[in-house]
Formats: C-alpha cells, structure tokens, sequence
C-alpha cells in the first residue's frame, strides 16, 4: 500500500511540475542555480522541485562525500532500456532530461565528517541541511545536441549554488584531523569521465544502470528500479540486480569501467572491469601493462592470484600520487574499505602468473 501511495503523490508531483520548468532547454544554464527551478529551500531541506529523487546500490568514491541525486524528465516521457541494452547499461534518456547531484557532508565543529548520510527513505524526500555541508551540484542536461555537464559550486550561506566553468579546489579539515583537497571539475575534467567512448567522447550519464538502480530497495522494502519501470522508465525485461552488498566486481564496474571497457577513453590498456566482463585476463589476471609507467609500480600484472601486494590493480587503489592512482579524477584520499574488499578478493583468486606463458 505504501508503494501504491507513493506512486499517487508523484504522479501529482509530475502532473504540476515538469512542464512548468522555467528554464528554456535551448538556452545557455544560468549563473545560479535557483534559476533552473529544479531543487530549492524549503525550510531546512533541499528539495526536488518537478523530479524525483534516486540513489545507487554501488556508488562511486568521492573522498567519503555524500550524494543527493535527483532526475528531471520533460512532461509525459520516460527514459527507454533499449532491447538489446544489458542491465549494466546506461538507461536512454529523452532530450530535455537533466540529473542532478549534489555532494555534501555531515559537519561536526565546523570540520567534514568522513563517513556517508542517511541515504533517501523514499523518491520524495529531500536532503536535511541541518548538521550537513553543501559543496556542489552537478548537472547533466541533455540538450538535442548531445549532453553538457556544469558544476555550480556552493556559497558559504549554503543557500545558493553559482555556475563555475573552471572548477575549484577546496580545502578541507575533516573532523578526524586529516586534510584534503576536494576536487569540484571543470567541464574537461566532467568530459573525463562521462566523456563516452573514447572516438566521439560525447558526455552522457554513467550512473543510472537498470543493474545498480535495482540494487537499492526504499525503507518499506520497495525496489527502486521496479518504481522506476511503473512510472519513470520503458523497459520491459525482468529487474536484474547487482548484489546489494559490497561486491567487488560492482565496485570495479562503477569505479573503473567508464573508462575500461571495450570503447572507453582507456581501452588501449586491454582491461574491460565492466560487471559483465567475462575473461580473467580482461580483468587484468596475469596481464602485462600496456603503458603504465610509473603507474606500474615495478610489478609485472595487473591481478597476480593470491597476491594482492604484487597486483598492479591494487597498487594504484592505494595510492595518492595523481600521477599513480586509480581513478585519476574524484579523489584525493583512498577509499580503504573498497582496497580492504578488493585485496581480499584477489587473496582468494587461484592460480599463478609465474607460468602463464607471459612473464
């Protein structure tokens, strides 16, 4: 019953806002953010004005903050799983479409807190602020050229967001006492990883998976995606799901394979990490470098079975050294939960590089 009566309220919610969006698609994203007419204040919540709020099972790391997502879609349309499409697949959305997402953290005496907020109850509900600290909101408008991608960055007041073109690098303590560099992107570095394949390097979303949005059920045990095909989404296959707990090909998938896959900007490493990825050795199981440098570390695979210390996928996890690590954009700290996973994972692996016919 709850499902049913949420699907009512957002029905309402559609009907009354999206084809009120004061923005003409046509024209250039204004200054501030306000002016789109998608989130706004309301008291000490953040807001989706015409959209619908989502989160991911597997998300992304970016250095521990938290992420606020919501989609806008033009009145009357869906996004569209094309029939051959796999469940990892980005979903099609219409032209007129624009996702948000906004990082933030949990603040304690003025200093971030690393550790992720309460993830959204339901589609419906806003962002606290209260004991929260905005960064920024990025957006993906898909214009009838192709996507763009703007982030705006946060004032001090948190009450308005403004267009930067050139990104920032912001300072920050956290409550633990280490300090970091949060990276907000410029529109090259946006390009870098929602840049498509690497030919025609069009930007487009990398997060909205049938597969991950499936792999989040709502506080009264509704599935995400089975909403999403009720109101939001044209898809007619089953819902298949990536597993909802920490999983490591999931990670890889979401972490690594906008890139590594087999028409993404690093597909002349050889390493497809797409959840679907089949083969040990596309997976980087006793597989060369092509062109690591000191990305390598001296050690010769990029998966050595049973030994994560002489695996180059790990090395560049745990490092910090942007001319090192893996991914190159997004982080300035290690995300050690996933290393820890990722170790334990090729710890279990069998088998030995030593004569694989390659070293």
């Amino acid at each position: 019953m709850r499902v049913v009566a949420w699907l009512v309220v957002l029905g309402l919610l559609a009907a009354c806002g999206d084809g009120e969006r004061a923005w003409p698609l046509e024209a250039p994203l204004p200054e501030h953010l306000s002016e789109l007419g998608l989130l706004e204040h309301r008291g000490d919540r953040l807001e989706p004005v015409s959209g619908f709020v989502y989160t991911l099972g597997h998300t992304l790391f970016s250095d521990h903050a938290s992420k606020f997502r919501s989609v806008h879609l033009p009145a009357g349309e869906r996004a569209v799983r094309p029939a051959h499409a796999l469940a990892t697949e980005t979903l099609a959305f219409p032209v007129g479409t624009i996702i948000t997402k906004t990082f933030y953290y949990p603040v304690r005496n003025g200093d971030v807190v690393l550790a992720h907020a309460p993830e959204p109850a339901h589609p419906n509900e806003g962002l606290g602020l209260a004991g929260m600290r905005l960064l920024e909101t990025r957006i993906l408008r898909h214009q009838p050229a192709g996507w763009e991608a703007v982030s705006y960055l946060w004032d001090d007041a948190q009450q308005e967001a403004r267009r930067t073109a050139v990104g920032a690098l912001l300072e920050l303590e956290a409550a633990s006492g280490e300090r970091f560099d949060y990276l907000v992107p410029d529109r090259n570095q946006c390009a870098a990883c929602h840049g498509g394949d690497r030919q025609h390097r069009e930007v487009m979303p990398i997060g909205p998976k049938p597969a991950n949005l499936a792999a989040y059920t709502f506080a009264d045990g509704s599935n995400q995606y089975a909403l999403w095909k009720q109101e939001w989404v044209q898809d007619a296959a089953p819902v298949a799901s990536w597993p909802r707990t920490p999983d490591v090909r999931a990670y890889l998938d979401v972490t690594c394979a906008h890139c590594h896959r087999g028409t993404g900007a690093a597909s002349s490493t050889g390493l497809d990490l797409r959840y679907d990825a089949e083969r040990p050795f596309d997976l980087g199981v006793c597989k060369p470098p092509v062109a690591a440098g000191r990305g390598a570390g001296g050690l010769a695979v990029g998966i050595w079975p049973g030994r994560p210390e002489a695996s180059i996928l790990l090395y560049r996890l745990t490092h910090q050294d942007p001319a090192v690590m893996m991914p190159e954009l997004g982080r300035s700290l290690v995300d050690e939960a996933a290393v820890e996973r990722v170790a334990a994972w090729i710890e279990a692996m069998d088998g030995d590089c030593t004569h694989a016919g390659l070293l």
